[in-house]
């Protein structure tokens, strides 16, 4: 979870800043088999030094604390030059420079920020996913900018979007307005910022919580505007944010972000409809692209598609109940994958990209937005294909339960 595209997937923006179409889907059982086995390519070599802590630009990301001068110089094939850490990824120098950088997940998980290795080596992170960073890729050089730190100077070739009007990236402590449970498995936070913070519909912020470790990072839930942030937080077994939300959050506490980072959300082409399937908390970047899009009464025409295990896991359906009722260019259904069979649900029992098979869609000029788990992505890719969606209009933001 673009310009010098890979196919399948994601999400993404406005023309300026259009993220990376997710891989194609005629490779991907190929990339399956070669997951985990794909030696470093030329210029590279695997430096097993564990995840990256996620940290934004200038943080510490599992290789010590970043030198005092730049170590490095990264080149791009504009002629523009930027200064790297030793130990900084190529993504997060770019970045603090200001550049207008594709990526989204900043941990490998997408390869929107791929580039090619023109010159130089770097240092290559774990965490490359092979179903959409594949051997094709590192046998014709590429790298991905997240995962990769120099250690030399480098030179790379890689699209960059328009970032006349790209958000800047800012650190803030919020102050939390109200935790309040949504549902059985979801906790909404709001949280007050010392002023607005300018971010693009489908984008997402970084949690820095002392004593969590690597950080988290999620979605805003709402649209833009104003100085409110709302976030939708899975209560996971075990999991240290739900744990925190649960117990230890509550209103008048500090809260450290940043962001926003990441280019998911609805294209600039607002003639063609939108497809969105959202998982889980896949719902709430998809509520703030809808808020946002019925705000400026664009004429996109939008269908979610939503999935949960149970009814008592559904959370903010009178949200998507109002929107339905107000406007004619926005529709919903629902799917539980495991609600017990003697329920009173009488809607679509099943996954959701079942369900996506079983709508009766025209996907031809069609662009869709998947937001939730990997596997759910993964499967309604060839579902989409099937129905007509090009997989170079198809854009996601895979949710992994370690980094939300």
């Amino acid at each position: 979870m673009a310009q010098g595209r890979t196919r399948l997937l994601r999400r993404r923006p406005v023309p300026d800043q259009r993220p990376l179409p997710l891989l194609g889907l005629q490779d991907r059982n190929q990339r399956r088999h070669a997951r985990g086995l794909l030696p470093p390519g030329p210029g590279l070599r695997c430096a097993r030094l564990g995840h990256r802590t996620g940290r934004g630009p200038g943080g510490l990301h599992g290789r010590g604390r970043l030198s005092a001068l730049p170590a490095f110089t990264v080149a791009l094939q504009d002629g523009t030059k930027v200064p790297c850490n030793a130990g900084q990824s190529v993504l997060e120098a770019c970045l603090a420079a200001g550049l207008p950088m594709p990526y989204n997940c900043r941990s490998g998980e997408c390869a929107e920020c791929r580039a090619v290795l023109l010159s130089g080596s770097v240092d290559e992170s774990p965490g490359a996913d092979s179903a959409v960073f594949t051997a094709a890729d590192r046998r014709k050089g590429r790298i991905l900018t997240c995962l990769c730190a120099p250690t030399s100077d480098i030179a790379l070739e890689i699209v960059l979007r328009d970032g006349a009007h790209a958000p800047r990236i800012e650190h803030v402590t919020a102050t939390v307005r109200r935790v309040e449970r949504a549902s059985a498995s979801v906790v909404q936070v709001a949280v007050d910022c010392p002023r607005e913070i300018a971010y693009r519909a489908g984008q997402y912020f970084e949690w820095i919580v002392p004593g969590i470790a690597p950080n988290r990072y999620f979605s805003a839930a709402t649209a833009p505007g104003g100085a409110e942030l709302v976030f939708d937080i899975r209560l996971y077994p075990g999991g240290a944010v739900g744990g925190l939300v649960r117990s230890a959050l509550a209103p008048g506490d500090p809260l450290e972000l940043a962001g926003p980072y990441g280019h998911f959300g609805f294209t600039a082409n607002d003639r063609r409809p939108a497809i969105c399937v959202a998982g889980g908390t896949g719902l709430a970047p998809v509520k703030a692209m809808v808020e946002d899009d019925l705000a400026r009464k664009s004429g996109r025409r939008i269908h979610l598609l939503y999935g949960a295990r149970r009814q008592d896991d559904l959370y903010d359906i009178g949200l998507l109940d109002g929107w339905a009722a107000r406007s004619d260019r926005f529709g919903y259904t629902v799917a539980l994958s495991d609600e017990p069979a003697g329920s009173d649900w009488d809607g679509p029992r099943g996954t959701v990209t079942g369900l996506l098979a079983d709508t009766v869609f025209d996907g031809f000029g069609a662009e869709a937005f998947l937001c939730g788990p990997p596997a759910m992505i993964d499967a309604a890719m060839p579902v989409l294909e099937g129905i007509g969606v090009d997989p170079d209009d198809v854009y996601a933001d895979r949710f992994s339960p370690a980094k939300r």
